[in-house]
């Protein structure tokens, strides 16, 4: 007999919740050791240790959750292993799944993910601690009437990249960006008044200072598309309560785009525009694409290559 599908989230959550407790024994001296260690090789050395704990939990996690809710991944990865590589990987974002269907995607074939994630997670318990040890961006992401009102506000994001980006230069890294800046939901894309049917207009400005930070050290861009299967409007208590049958994860190298890897999209109006179109082209092809998926009239329920089925055409 099938479990209920609210015991199961019920089952995971309490499960999640003692991994995170018995992952933080060794997390939080580890982390406090980091952060309090200048800018070195003893500094990097305990990285990796913050990272081998990180990892160890997030596979964890991911073996619980897929597990006992029953979901099955699908992944597609059109590219060679590179777990060495520094990346810049840029997404759709849905729901909270999205952060754990990637994480089981790509480690350990690809480099482990570090996120673009709000200010105010740093304050969370035992994940903000870890986040911080792991030099997460905390974006504050600063309202336009407030940079409006304070013009200087507009450079605290960009340098909180910069900074970060320093730390990445060294280690191996696919620093993720979930290019909408928030989960895309029906209301928001209204709100937004948004072009695509399934995801917000992307903003390019994170992944355009990612790219040029790392610019002489990067050695491509990960183009990721998450789609659920039957489930167009997924929120994370679904895949808990394995109320979502299958998620599709598609990752693709891209190289920097000729002309875009060096210029100043703050202060350069012509260098901005050719970033966001560049942007923009890309998010049409991955919203084709999940809008296809996620069609129950679809047969092909799978990522197909647009571009290169419009080259046979």
């Amino acid at each position: 007999m099938a479990m209920p599908g609210p015991i199961r989230g019920v089952a995971i959550i309490v499960g999640l919740i003692g991994l995170t407790i018995i992952g933080g024994i060794p997390l939080v001296p580890a982390s406090v050791i980091k952060l309090s260690l200048p800018e070195g090789r003893a500094r990097d050395r305990m990285t990796a240790v913050v990272l081998g704990i990180a990892k160890t939990w997030a596979r964890s996690a991911n073996g619980l959750i897929f597990g006992i809710s029953g979901t099955r991944l699908r992944y597609q990865q059109q590219m060679a292993d590179d777990p060495n590589g520094r990346y810049v990987l840029i997404s759709n974002h849905q729901c909270w799944a999205d952060v754990m269907a990637l994480i089981k995607a790509i480690d350990p074939q690809l480099p482990f993910p570090r996120f673009f994630i709000k200010e105010q997670l740093r304050w969370l318990p035992v994940i903000g601690l870890a986040c911080w040890a792991l030099d997460f961006p905390f974006m504050k992401r600063h309202s336009r009437a407030a940079i409006q009102k304070n013009p200087q506000l507009r450079d605290e994001d960009m340098n909180t990249v910069r900074r970060a980006c320093q730390v990445f230069r060294r280690l191996p890294v696919s620093l993720v960006n979930y290019a909408e800046g928030t989960r895309s939901t029906p209301a928001k894309r209204a709100a937004a008044n948004s072009p695509y049917r399934t995801m917000l207009p992307p903003k390019a400005g994170g992944t355009a200072f990612a790219v040029n930070a790392m610019r002489d050290v990067l050695d491509g861009i990960l183009d990721m598309t998450v789609a659920y299967i039957d489930t167009p409007e997924p929120q994370f208590w679904d895949l808990l309560c394995g109320r979502i049958p299958e998620v599709a994860v598609r990752v693709r190298y891209l190289p920097v785009p000729q002309g875009l890897a060096e210029g100043d999209y703050g202060a350069d109006p012509e260098y901005r525009e050719r970033f966001k179109a560049w942007l923009g082209e890309l998010w049409a092809e991955k919203d084709a694409e999940v809008a296809a998926i996620q069609n129950p009239d679809n047969p092909q329920r799978t990522f197909v290559d647009l571009r290169t089925e419009a080259a046979h055409a």
